[in-house]
């Protein structure tokens, strides 16, 4: 059916892609908004290798920082994802391009480019939104960063790695017969 890819429209993909986004930012602002309930005045700010606090500032301070770097990620995630439609293909980079650079294909390529740039950008804010959930229970508690810091850290790193394996491998590879 024109307009689908899998039986699903294709502006409803997009249209999740971008609720998830902004699902993502929605929870990291939550997060900074019960932490600013219930953060102490001192604040630590840098964890050691040790997951032990070895620099500290005020809570204001941790709030501005938190919220400035949400801020810039948020921006520049969904800033990109909202110009894909502007940025001429010549500059981007993508396996097979002579496929997808394709005239008739390149609204899918755009399509498909903006939900990977909101999908990435997505788990990089809930990335942020848990750290620095963290960070603040740490600072209410007075300990040492959760042993799950890592392990969340290497999450992240394993799916975005995965999501990664999937774009060069899968999702841009041409339909059999191409």
């Amino acid at each position: 059916m024109a307009g689908t890819a899998g039986g699903t429209p294709r502006g409803h993909r997009a249209g999740r892609a971008w609720a998830a986004f902004g699902g993502a930012a929605v929870v990291l602002l939550v997060v900074l908004v019960v932490l600013g309930t219930v953060l102490p005045e001192r604040v630590p700010m840098h964890f050691g290798a040790s997951r032990e606090a070895d620099e500290f500032g005020d809570r204001a301070t941790f709030l501005a920082l938190a919220a400035g770097a949400g801020a810039l990620l948020a921006a520049l995630f969904g800033g990109a994802a909202a110009l894909v439609e502007r940025v001429p293909l010549t500059v981007v980079t993508v396996p097979h391009p002579d496929y997808w650079k394709a005239p008739e294909r390149a609204p899918e390529l755009r399509r498909r480019l903006r939900t990977d740039l909101l999908v990435i950008g997505a788990l990089t804010l809930l990335l942020l939104a848990v750290v620095f959930a963290f960070s603040g229970e740490a600072a209410v508690r007075g300990g040492p960063l959760s042993a799950w810091v890592p392990v969340v850290l290497g999450g992240y790193v394993a799916v975005v790695l995965a999501y990664c394996v999937h774009l060069a491998t899968r999702r841009y590879r041409p339909p059999s017969g191409r």
